[in-house]
């Protein structure tokens, strides 16, 4: 198992991470992402939360894809990113009957990977052997 880790990590992290990395859009055109992506009604009163979601996501998937890298980053960005991701997938499913939700289903579906991934690479690999994909 571990083999398919030293296979795959990096490419699945450069990955996702580039699909984490997209919600920086809800930063930078907040509009045109909450109506466009999100499929959402575009609030002006919450153009800051927005953006603020957007660069914070945004910057997980940059720290996801440094990480593919960067061997001593991967257990505080791997342990932050399944918390997170998780609790997306959650908030997604809870409000799975709500229209509101449709627009973030093929997200909650890449974070469910990363989460399944992540739980079985530190399973095989451990917390303080986060640095055993090379």
């Amino acid at each position: 198992m571990k083999r398919f880790f030293d296979l795959t990590f990096k490419p699945f992290f450069v990955i996702t991470g580039l699909g984490t990395a997209a919600a920086s859009l809800f930063a930078f055109w907040p509009r045109w992402t909450v109506e466009t992506v999100g499929k959402l009604s575009f609030i002006q009163d919450y153009t800051i939360i927005t953006q603020h979601w957007g660069i914070m996501v945004g910057l997980m998937g940059v720290f996801m894809i440094v990480a593919a890298f960067r061997v001593e980053w991967r257990t505080p960005i791997l342990t932050y990113s399944l918390f997170e991701k998780a609790f997306m997938v959650y908030l997604v499913l809870a409000n799975r009957s709500h229209s509101y939700s449709q627009g973030f289903k093929a997200g909650a579906v890449m974070d469910a990977t990363v989460v399944l991934y992540t739980i079985v690479y530190f399973a095989v690999c451990g917390f303080a052997r986060g640095e055993a994909t090379m």
